[in-house]
């Protein structure tokens, strides 16, 4: 099973639109969290909200996690040991206020069982190799802390430019 995310701050059409139409051709069971968007998908298992539980437990049931590029969500995935897919939002379809996830895309690709993609080519390209992508070892607090200190050090740059 894949699990899709789009988080609960902002609809994320777009993505779900592509995984609909990707699991159209696959036999692959996908669910998705739609949150508040718009676009109902018809081949894709849905809910707009769930439970903490809930989205733990799909986590640790999916093969692979579909995700806006939130860092909860990569790391909800590296402390489940899924693989995650991010993909960004971006400011000028309205899907954020601004594009500082596009931004994020390339430290977030050089995580440990983090990729990353920008377009549907890419994300297909990611799902086609699904059976091969690896998931993070988080086998210590200090590799969790490490990504931490990496976030903030991000987000303050960020907020400095």
């Amino acid at each position: 099973m894949i699990f899709v995310a789009t988080g609960t701050q902002f609809p994320f059409d777009r993505l779900v639109r592509y995984m609909d139409e990707w699991a159209a051709e696959q036999d692959e069971p996908v669910f998705a969290q739609l949150g508040e968007g718009c676009y109902l998908p018809r081949h894709v298992q849905w809910e707009r909200f769930i439970s903490l539980d809930e989205y733990t437990a799909k986590i640790k049931q999916a093969s692979v996690f579909i995700s806006h590029a939130g860092m909860g969500n990569i790391i909800s995935a590296r402390e489940n040991a899924t693989p995650i897919i991010v993909i960004n939002r971006q400011a000028d379809l309205g899907e954020h206020r601004n594009d500082h996830q596009r931004e994020g895309l390339a430290w977030m690709g050089k995580l440990d069982g983090v990729y990353t993609a920008t377009t549907r080519q890419e994300l297909y390209q990611q799902l086609e190799q699904r059976n091969t992508l690896t998931a993070a070892s988080m086998e210590t607090e200090s590799r969790l802390d490490e990504l931490v200190d990496y976030v903030d050090s991000f987000v303050t740059r960020w907020h400095n430019e």
